[in-house]
């Protein structure tokens, strides 16, 4: 029986391989495919259109969604231990369009909720602080986001308020965002400065936010947010809402700029973003420990796509026929396949921040192997320099070769269809901890996500 069952296997696996890497091969539909029953492997996600009800609730403005992401990790040289973990997020919400449901022009509430289970990697083995993973943290069930949005002048204005995460709008790189480790997401900059992460996965807090994009090509938005929200322990589930000057208050702006995005342009697309933050609590001097009031810092980001894939002719021709227009043909070739570059680079005070300077590269390449146009293969590099206070402060307690922790991330992500997606990762973190008291990590993983 086991014998007859792996030859099955086999077999069944040999067949998929045919049908990815030669198209042509796969067994013809009917034209009217939708007289059949949807195979669950084309869905947009892997529980169905819930036999009708999830289109009609769309059309009626209620998007439910949900998605489950796994992860293995395991260290296996450096850092404090030998080990491996694992860890998971359920992450599930509703997005509410208010105008169609009660016919509220261009207003929108949203909810989004997650559940963190496992154990996180950098904390049992590692010892670093640019995080493995950026889903891990406090195991338990908490609210996120809870908030309601107002557009107006035709989406040139949007206010947005309520329980926010300041990292789903502020120092977002495109091209850094297909990486695990935490640092590529909501940086160390951040992260390691603002009083317990600030408010940034898996914590949101009170908050508002007001962007304006009055022409296609430029934003600018600002956001101010409860100053603490309080450590993962503490703030459990997300309601922790105390708004004083004991715990001040965070301001985040950010100016964005973008070139190539319109269909006319044919140019390679890019962006720069340049930002600031500060901070109205106390902080204290890691130096002499001495307290100073407030904090601040600047931050710049550039996503610059380098080549672009080109177009197969097939897909230029229109109705079967070459299209004469140049412009025409242009704007019909243009694809998101190729390859990416992003970095970023910011400036905090040396004395009351942990991170005094931090730098972030990559690159990423969409569509690498042929027929695979949705895969994703990465390499990024991040640089985070202890603030100069917080160098002595390491000196103090005996700790050697302080100066810098570093992590170099590979990466491939591969989407196997709407709902699925699998995603080996390597990581090599240097100097843990931002010394060098414990040996260079290297850490294998990887994760998978599924959408509901």
């Amino acid at each position: 029986m086991k014998r007859k069952f792996l030859i099955l296997l086999f077999a069944t696996c040999s067949l998929g391989r045919v049908f990815a890497a030669d198209p042509a091969s796969a067994p013809d539909f009917p034209e009217n495919i939708s007289q059949f029953p949807q195979s669950i492997f084309f869905t947009d996600g892997v529980t169905g259109d819930w036999w009708g009800e999830r289109t009609k609730l769309k059309d009626h403005g209620v998007d439910i969604f949900g998605g489950y992401t796994a992860e293995v990790w395991g260290n296996t040289t450096g850092g404090m231990s030998r080990g491996s973990v694992y860890t998971g997020l359920l992450n599930f919400g509703l997005n509410l369009d208010l105008e169609k449901a009660v016919g509220w022009k261009d207003a929108s509430i949203r909810t989004n909720w997650l559940w963190l289970s496992g154990s996180d990697i950098s904390q049992e083995h590692v010892g670093n602080f640019l995080t493995v993973s950026n889903i891990a943290g406090f195991q338990t069930l908490r609210m996120f986001e809870l908030w309601f949005q107002q557009k107006l002048l035709d989406d040139k204005v949007s206010l947005r308020m309520g329980q926010l995460g300041a990292d789903t709008e502020f120092i977002i790189s495109d091209y850094a965002a297909t990486f695990i480790n935490s640092t590529f997401g909501w940086p160390a900059f951040m992260g390691n400065n603002v009083p317990n992460g600030g408010p940034a996965y898996p914590i949101g807090t009170l908050g508002i936010r007001l962007a304006l994009n009055p022409v296609d090509w430029f934003t600018f938005q600002t956001a101010a947010f409860q100053g603490n929200v309080y450590a993962q322990n503490v703030n459990r589930y997300g309601f922790r809402w105390q708004l004083n000057s004991a715990n001040g208050y965070f301001f985040i702006n950010e100016a964005q700029f973008r070139w190539n995005h319109r269909d006319a342009e044919t140019g390679l697309p890019g962006q720069f973003k340049a930002g600031a933050w500060f901070h109205t609590a106390e902080f204290v001097n890691y130096a002499n420990g001495s307290s100073v009031y407030g904090d601040y810092g600047i931050y710049f980001i550039v996503d610059q796509m380098l080549w672009r894939k080109p177009v197969p002719a097939a897909s230029l021709a229109k109705d079967g026929k070459a299209t004469a227009d140049h412009k025409e043909v242009s704007a019909a070739a243009k694809s998101d396949q190729g390859l990416g570059w992003f970095g970023r680079i910011a400036f905090d005070p040396q004395d009351r921040n942990f991170v005094g300077f931090y730098f972030d590269t990559g690159i990423n390449y969409k569509g690498l192997i042929p027929t695979r146009d949705k895969d994703i293969f990465g390499i990024a590099f991040a640089y985070a320099q202890l603030g100069q206070g917080a160098q002595q402060a390491e000196l103090n307690s005996g700790l050697t070769g302080v100066g810098a922790e570093m992590v170099v991330e590979v990466t491939y992500q591969a989407q196997l269809n709407k709902w699925l997606s699998v995603q080996p990762d390597l990581q090599y973190i240097i100097n843990p901890g931002g010394n060098q008291t414990l040996g260079n990590a290297f850490v294998l993983g990887g994760r998978v996500s599924v959408a509901f």
